[in-house]
């Protein structure tokens, strides 16, 4: 859901991992979302504003496969960035 939610506000999304640590059956990463605002998101009409932001996610995983996901956005950043918020 999140993805297809993502995707449909910035069509050219990409996800670049910049940290990964592991301990057990846990995994947390830091990753930067990149694209473009070319779709409505969140309500908000298309830009065109390029955004960079920030996210850190947690997984457990159970026999190599994901099965919880925790995920924190900038959302605030993304925002902002798109223009829906003030500076």
């Amino acid at each position: 859901m999140i993805i297809s939610m993502m995707r449909s506000g910035f069509p050219d999304i990409q996800w670049t991992l910049e940290d990964l640590i592991t301990e057990g059956d846990k995994v947390a990463t830091r990753f930067t979302m990149r694209g473009t605002h070319n779709g409505e998101f969140l309500g908000v009409p298309a830009t065109g504003k390029v955004i960079a932001v920030q996210a850190i996610n947690f997984y457990l995983l159970v026999n190599e496969q994901i099965i919880e996901e925790y995920g924190q956005p900038d959302m605030l950043g993304l925002l902002r960035q798109i223009g829906a918020i003030p500076i």
